[in-house]
């Protein structure tokens, strides 16, 4: 007789314990067809539950073709292809071991465990900022089109529907002018940089016999940061000021790509000046470069007049422009998209249906939807007049308490940086006492990846990263007030 243990601490419902118990004696064969299951009042008492909780179980598994009741028999099995365990007897020569592939690094500002206190996390939208009442009256009208979303394989580069309204955003938000043919749908903005690393990195290395050079920012974000590295390209990082990318220090040697976030530098906040934006296009023209232009929270511009994105002022066609929809619908749709340089176009199709075939056809479908009737640019007004007041709130908050510190980020996107005067171990302890006290917020230590060395070399201030996306107003005066009482708290010191 088989043993049956429930766990009665567990938050998976007994019923499904029994369900999951038997189906998998079933299928492997434990259990085979024609033998016959306890009755229902047999298994009760014997488990010590209700007799509907061993009815329901007994369904599903009716449902699933298991069993089958029979009059006056009970439940029989009628399963008859359970899996097969076959003799393997271990060979004694050991031979050769696999090969031990090196981990990439860990990225701690793309992804961090839950946890209990107000987080001031980099990068992430108000929690209700997704459409969930037109999600589900979207989702829940059933259409021919729908099903053949679900059932059938679709362009990889993307819907054409979808394709057609970012084209119509971008030239709405961002002023950029081009065409559905040139855009690939991507699974966030890190599908499009592994994607711009395998034709860029591994190709160039296999063809021409060298290292793939690229440039970044110091400090750089982490997931493209660690891409590059475990590659295997030649990677040189540039540092940051308050205007962005510091284009006097650019090598004047041969150079594959340029990584920049230049309408909200990520993390320290600034906006590369359009001096600098120019000198930058020059010098991709001089060293044979193309630029990868990461939009990733510009969507969201708190500033009177936004300088125009690298792509409108790129009439070489050396600019990849990539965005997402992270932001504004949330991190879980995944979907981003690239504009790609006409060159790069066809070797870009290929490597993304090599990679995945596509990305989520029916969120696709629904975001174009949303778009074209308008109700996407209703929520995005929205979602920005709401992340404009915890903006001014936090910027007034921290101006007020760190008189001495510098605050940039302020003109877009979803965090502030803020500098000080400060030691690290000042910082510290700082962000040690706000733990305690329930307020979490990072420091460049705590997200640092290797790239922030040649910022670090020019650059003792202490640097702290306030993000504001995922708090309500409330949490954010409660952020000030723990920051306010844990300051005094160090005043002596």
């Amino acid at each position: 007789m088989l043993t049956l243990p429930l766990d009665r601490e567990s938050h998976l419902p007994l019923q499904l314990q029994i369900f999951q118990y038997y189906f998998q004696a079933i299928q492997h064969g434990d259990v085979l067809r024609g033998d016959k299951l306890p009755s229902i009042r047999e298994l009760a008492q014997r488990l010590n539950v209700a007799k509907i909780t061993v009815v329901m179980a007994y369904e599903k598994l009716v449902s699933a073709g298991l069993i089958k009741s029979r009059q006056g028999i009970g439940y029989e099995v009628v399963f008859a292809t359970p899996m097969r365990n076959i003799p393997f007897h271990a060979i004694s020569d050991t031979g050769s071991p696999p090969a031990k592939p090196e981990p990439a690094g860990i990225s701690t500002d793309v992804y961090a465990e839950a946890s209990r206190e107000y987080y001031c996390r980099l990068g992430i939208p108000d929690p209700n900022a997704f459409p969930w009442s037109s999600w589900r009256k979207w989702n829940n009208a059933p259409t021919a089109l729908k099903e053949q979303l679900f059932t059938q394989y679709h362009s990889p580069n993307g819907l054409l529907s979808l394709r057609e309204q970012v084209v119509r955003y971008l030239n709405l938000s961002r002023g950029i002018n081009c065409n559905p043919e040139s855009i690939i749908i991507t699974n966030g903005i890190q599908e499009g940089l592994s994607l711009l690393s395998q034709i860029f990195i591994t190709h160039y290395t296999i063809r021409h016999k060298k290292k793939c050079h690229i440039v970044t920012e110091s400090p750089c974000y982490s997931g493209a940061w660690h891409l590059f590295n475990y590659h295997g390209a030649t990677v040189t990082a540039i540092e940051v000021d308050k205007n962005g990318l510091c284009t006097d220090k650019l090598p004047e040697s041969d150079t594959q790509l340029c990584y920049v976030t230049p309408a909200h530098q990520y993390p320290m906040g600034g906006t590369l000046s359009l001096e600098r934006r120019k000198i930058l296009l020059t010098w991709a023209l001089r060293v044979g470069a193309y630029i990868i232009e990461d939009d990733y929270d510009s969507a969201f511009s708190y500033g009177e007049n936004p300088l125009p994105p690298l792509k409108t002022m790129d009439f070489h066609d050396r600019v990849i422009y990539m965005g997402t929809f992270s932001k504004t619908l949330g991190p879980g749709a995944r979907l981003g998209y690239l504009i790609c340089p006409d060159e790069l176009l066809p070797t870009l199709h290929t490597i993304k249906a090599l990679n995945n075939n596509g990305s989520q056809w029916l969120l696709q479908q629904f975001l174009a939807d949303l778009m074209q009737n308008q109700v996407f640019y209703t929520h995005l007004s929205k979602l920005a007049c709401d992340y404009a007041l915890r903006l001014t709130l936090l910027r007034d908050g921290l101006s007020s308490l760190f008189t001495e510190g510098e605050i940039d980020g302020a003109c877009a996107g979803l965090h502030l940086s803020l500098r000080l005067p400060w030691s690290q171990d000042r910082v510290t302890q700082l962000r040690q006492r706000c733990l305690l006290a329930g307020v979490r917020f990072d420091t460049l230590q705590e997200i640092e990846n290797g790239s922030e060395t040649p910022w670090r070399k020019n650059n003792q201030d202490g640097v702290m990263f306030f993000g504001f996306g995922g708090l309500q107003v409330q949490q954010l005066r409660k952020v000030l007030s723990v920051l306010e009482q844990e300051m005094r708290a160090l005043l002596p010191l």
